[in-house]
């Protein structure tokens, strides 16, 4: 009997795709009726039975300081006896055409522990996230005064769209995306950290009076807009006391960090470690910079993997270096076998991409999945070729090095 990849038919079938995700990951999707209602569903049915489905998530990715449209490939799940039989991969192609064809993404994401099954598809591994452990007896009094404060979303936001296009596939957070966040962080309280007198004040006590006690409020008080916000929640840690668990971190500069850890664990001896959460910090993270000791334990997770949907509008959406300009032809190696050849000429942050062998002789040919992790800042053309998945003359591959040069890949988001 013929297995179809499609859209759900029905609740009943979408409840066939969650039980094979609780076999999957011991769990369902975290408030998944407002990730189908917002993102894409496909499901594998065969007769009347569910072997697996996806969600697939539209939102943008900022890359080389733009919005690019993406979307995000979430809790893909086969049963355990269709397992090997490419049901992930038309699953993933599914979904991914969809949020093309629908969304008009031309770059699709995605966790996974399985790196090189995706890279068979022609996505690439950007960066590997980490979580990190430190004890609040190894946090600095803050150099500078800040004021803690309990921040709205208006201002969280406007700190974060501020400082997102600054790395390579941070989210451009879709309206849902807070509420969503809101009801699968149980009891999370957001803080955050405003400076307060002049920037120049050193000895501050973080933040706290003479009593230890913070003042909340507005996030426009003090010096106006917000230096930065943490959101927490608390664990037990055995044998006593509580674990502060980040969530999402984001401050403006360097001297507002050790405010807001301070913030987080308000000095209080209930909390015996800081545990920030899987790729809550970029890589590499501002930790060495801030501790006077450093005593952190860190736990690589998996990488997340990009995949160019649309080579030459992804390529004309991202922004580059300004000062580079130039022009080279590229051949794409295409997973499936056979080449497509594309003329690139480059100037003033923008990329023009022509169909075509470039009438010039230099050329630099490429597997999509290199394609993708130089795109995101994560393999510069010049190392992808010692390790031979690059190939091209030495200036030309520096050339699209000097294009890219700038953001660091960071995908601080779980879904």
């Amino acid at each position: 009997m013929e297995t179809r990849v499609r859209t759900a038919a029905d609740d009943s079938e979408f409840e066939g795709y969650l039980a094979h995700t609780r076999h999957a990951f011991g769990k369902v999707p975290y408030d998944h009726a407002t990730l189908r209602a917002h993102g894409v569903t496909a499901v594998a049915v065969r007769g009347s039975h569910v072997l697996g489905g996806g969600l697939f998530l539209p939102f943008d990715q900022h890359f080389g300081g733009r919005p690019v449209p993406s979307g995000g490939v979430a809790w893909l799940a086969v049963a355990p006896w269709e397992r090997g039989a490419g049901l992930a991969r038309r699953l993933t192609g599914e979904g991914t055409g969809r949020l093309r064809e629908e969304h008009g993404a031309v770059l699709a994401c995605a966790w996974t522990p399985a790196p090189g099954l995706y890279r068979r598809w022609g996505w690439a591994a950007v960066a590997v996230a980490s979580s990190h452990v430190l004890h609040p007896a190894e946090l600095p009094a803050p150099r500078s005064r800040f004021e803690t404060v309990q921040p709205d979303e208006a201002a969280c936001a406007r700190l974060r769209n501020a400082l997102a296009p600054g790395w390579n596939g941070t989210l451009h957070r879709p309206a849902w995306w807070h509420g969503w966040k809101q009801r699968t962080i149980s009891g999370a309280l957001t803080l955050g950290v405003v400076r307060r007198g002049g920037a120049g004040d050193a000895g501050s006590d973080g933040g706290a009076g003479a009593d230890g006690a913070d003042r909340a409020g507005g996030a426009d008080r003090a010096d106006g807009e917000l230096a930065g916000y943490a959101t927490v929640t608390v664990e037990p840690h055995r044998p006593w006391g509580v674990a502060a668990v980040v969530h999402d971190l984001w401050h403006a500069e360097l001297d507002a960090l050790p405010a807001l850890l301070a913030a987080v664990c308000a000095r209080s001896p209930q909390v015996r470690e800081i545990r920030f959460r899987r790729a809550v910090l970029p890589s590499p993270s501002p930790l060495p910079w801030v501790l006077d000791r450093y005593a952190v334990r860190e736990d690589g997770w998996y990488p997340w993997m990009l995949r160019l949907l649309d080579v030459p509008a992804a390529l004309q959406a991202r922004g580059w270096a300004t000062r580079v300009r130039g022009a080279v032809g590229l051949e794409v190696v295409r997973p499936e076998g056979g080449t497509q050849p594309y003329a690139l000429t480059f100037e003033a942050g923008r990329m023009r991409v022509r169909h075509g062998s470039s009438p010039s002789a230099r050329t630099v040919r490429l597997p999509s999945s290199t394609l993708a992790a130089w795109y995101a800042g994560g393999l510069p053309l010049r190392h992808a070729a010692r390790l031979g998945t690059a190939a091209g003359a030495q200036r030309d591959l520096e050339l699209l090095d000097a294009l890219v040069a700038g953001p660091a890949p960071w995908l601080p988001e779980s879904f």
